[in-house]
């Protein structure tokens, strides 16, 4: 009886300390609103720094651990006003522009391996909601939006071209790209 209640004594104090690491880890954390309001006082190569070491820490975290927290920026994110969100999608979109083509073009690798590497459906269900923010846009940015693609289409080569419509299509077999022929022997 008596090592019993030592070991749960022991078990509560060190239960206790872990809790207390846990809300000091916690309070250090800055919120989400926080966070967005020293990041606009940043130049940009600072957020590309500040970012950076966000990505490092969110790769040493465990799978849970990372889903945790980006289920609490999905949150804190919808909790934003629309005006917000169009701020913030409007700096995060600026920044991309700032970015040299050797940083743009390393990001757009991750971003095609991370989709790569989704299942087909949850790679469906993404597909539909970027669709979706397509078509609640306001005429005014999707206009913009369209013409930014249309000159930088225009300034692409022609092989580029060709790259970008088969990276467009890609979850279609090659039967189904338009301009692509099949690879297909005639039957004999």
């Amino acid at each position: 009886m008596n090592t019993i209640l030592k070991t749960i004594i022991a078990a509560g104090i060190i239960a206790s300390f872990s809790l207390n690491a846990m809300a000091a880890e916690t309070a250090s954390m800055p919120s989400m609103q926080e966070h967005m309001e020293r990041m606009k006082t940043m130049t940009p190569e600072e957020r590309a720094k500040e970012r950076e070491e966000m990505r490092q820490k969110m790769q040493e975290m465990t799978p849970e651990q990372r889903a945790e927290k980006r289920r609490e920026m999905r949150e804190s994110f919808e909790q934003m006003s629309p005006e917000e969100r169009r701020a913030m999608h409007k700096t995060m979109r600026e920044d991309r522009k700032r970015m040299s083509p050797e940083e743009r073009a390393r990001n757009h690798e991750k971003m095609r391996e991370h989709w790569d590497k989704m299942p087909p459906e949850e790679r469906a269900a993404m597909r539909g909601k970027m669709q979706e923010y397509g078509q609640d846009m306001p005429a005014e940015e999707r206009a913009e939006r369209r013409r930014e693609m249309r000159e930088r289409f225009d300034k692409m080569s022609p092989q580029e071209r060709r790259q970008l419509k088969r990276d467009m299509q890609c979850d279609l077999p090659p039967a189904d790209i338009p301009g692509e022929k099949p690879n297909v022997t005639p039957a004999k």
